[in-house]
């Protein structure tokens, strides 16, 4: 990557980032520009991170369910497209997120853990690596996986140190920060005094990390929230906090935090409860709202609050039914968030499986040395029988003497001649065809195409004759004279003809290996079976 593009890329990132905090509007405004300048100059990496960011606002604001599916399918679309699995990740995890709006685990766990699974692939850049990892960590941080998304942020923090620039750095931090609080909040629920106490002393190891970075605004002032809800639930009075839970609470306001605001005020009233002052307790508990972020795993907790300070001190016999009541929902919920991780943690290993299987797929049909395909899948479509196809040509293509190439400059550079035409073949494919290596120096490129013409056919095999001929063989091997011939066969059955039509491979492949020797025989560079001429 040129440094130019890479400079847009490392930006786009940054507003990845931007969009998520208090100065979200001038970065979202920025997007559409940048969108534009990436397309015109060909990024269509850079255009994608660009893009991704837009849906993360809309996802972090609590934008209209609707779109932002609509927008998260059209960036899994262009992930595929792109062939980037980090990127694809990246997008499969921010559909994930938008499936939990629309309270849809199942999908939201396969393509959770399909994120998970590409982001195992080493090769790709550490920054999106990082990026998909952590956005897999908020869709599985709404059901609760917290044993899940603190490994994924651990392996976050791994990739983080390998990348340019820091950009995943403060979000890893603030995250690690609400997810372990969002934990102990949820053991407070289930009546887990001892478990959540244990839980809130790692969100303050997790506050007082997140506290050691440079961190935008916003975020400093969610982990100093984070930081007074510890405190409020290890016993901190809320009078003696009163100075700083007002500051915070007006800030956080006035940036329109959704997803730390509620939980800080829903901490507060718990606290000024257990401190006795029921009055106020009770007044401030009428006005809790849940959390409305789509990533939030502690959206019940301000209700929780507010049923438990409501019903008083001393609640009437259908209060505690309602309360029992209450009380053995939560155990099931938690009976089957248990449950939810082990299949999270499956789904996650089932398409790891999946991807060695693809991966052995692939290396048993390919050639080690020019990476072409092997003759496993050429052999499977001569097997495959007489069949209605589209338009064929089979192009046979046999290098000249290279026994001589291998004998005069030796097995090592005749490998290389060989890796250079593969690599020349390759070049020359388009979707749908099937390059192969055969064996030795012998090629076959296979055309099917339903608007494949014999002009064109021929076309194809007199460019791919010129780029072997062009080819400036004395680079690697010396004077070395590298030339090849080419014997082809089409079956291309006129349109009125075509229905019912059969191609038949065996035949096809016998006329082009007879126009082959018929090259190789007069001299000639080319040879199409039927017509006998050049």
């Amino acid at each position: 990557m040129d440094g130019q593009r890479r400079a847009a890329y490392l930006a786009a990132y940054g507003l990845f980032e931007a969009v998520q905090g208090e100065r979200h509007q001038a970065a979202v405004a920025a997007l559409p520009d940048a969108i534009q300048e990436a397309k015109s100059q060909g990024w269509d990496d850079v255009a994608f991170v660009l893009a991704a960011a837009g849906t993360v606002h809309r996802l972090s604001r609590a934008g209209a369910p609707e779109r932002i599916r609509a927008e998260a399918d059209s960036l899994v679309a262009r992930g595929e497209e792109l062939g980037a699995p980090a990127l694809l990740a990246i997008a499969l995890g921010l559909r994930a997120i938008a499936w939990s709006v629309q309270g849809d685990s199942v999908r939201l766990l396969a393509d959770a853990s399909r994120a998970v699974a590409l982001l195992d692939e080493d090769d790709q850049p550490a920054i999106d690596r990082c990026t998909g990892l952590v956005v897999a960590a908020a869709a599985f941080n709404t059901l609760q996986l917290w044993e899940l998304v603190d490994e994924l942020y651990t392996r976050a923090v791994d990739l983080e140190l390998r990348c340019e620039v820091p950009v995943q750095a403060a979000a890893i931090a603030v995250n690690r920060v609400i997810t372990r609080l969002e934990w102990a909040l949820a053991l407070l629920e289930q009546g887990d005094e001892s478990g959540a106490q244990r839980r809130l002393a790692h969100a303050a190891e997790a506050v007082a990390a997140a506290l050691t970075r440079p961190l935008p605004p916003l975020w400093r002032r969610d982990v100093e929230a984070g930081a007074l809800v510890v405190d409020l639930l290890r016993g901190a009075d809320p009078v003696t906090q009163q100075p700083m839970l007002s500051r915070l609470r007006r800030d956080l306001a006035a940036a329109e935090d959704i997803e730390i605001l509620p939980l800080l005020d829903a901490a507060t009233v718990l606290a000024t409860w257990r401190h006795g002052d029921d009055d106020a307790a009770t007044e401030s508990a009428r006005t809790l709202v849940g959390a409305r972020s789509a990533s939030s795993g502690a959206r019940s907790f301000p209700f929780w609050v507010r049923a438990l300070v409501l019903a008083g001190r001393r609640p009437t016999e259908a209060v505690d039914s309602q309360r029992d009541h209450a009380a053995m929902l939560g155990r099931l919920r938690w009976e089957s968030r248990h449950a939810v991780l082990a299949a999270a943690r499956a789904h996650i290993a089932a398409e790891r499986r999946k991807d060695e299987h693809d991966e052995l797929s692939v290396a048993v049909q390919t050639d080690p040395l020019t990476g072409l395909n092997n003759r496993r899948p050429f052999d499977a479509w001569l097997d495959r029988g007489p069949a209605r196809a589209r338009p064929s040509a089979l192009l046979l293509v046999d290098l000249d003497d290279f026994k001589a190439v291998n004998d005069t400059f030796g097995h090592d550079i005749g490998d290389r001649v060989l890796r250079r035409v593969g690599r020349l073949l390759l070049d020359s494919v388009r979707p749908g065809d099937l390059a192969v290596r055969l064996g030795g120096d012998e090629f076959a490129l296979l055309l099917e195409d339903e608007h494949l013409t014999l002009g064109a056919a021929r076309e194809r095999a007199a460019d791919l004759l010129d780029a072997l001929a062009a080819e400036p063989w004395s680079l690697i091997a010396g004077d070395a004279a590298v030339s090849a011939s080419l014997g082809m066969a089409v079956d291309i059955a006129p349109r009125s003809l075509a229905e019912g039509h059969k191609v038949d491979p065996l035949s096809l492949y016998r006329a082009a290996d007879t126009a082959l020797y018929t090259a190789k025989r007069d001299g000639s560079r080319l040879v199409v079976a039927g017509d006998g001429k050049p």
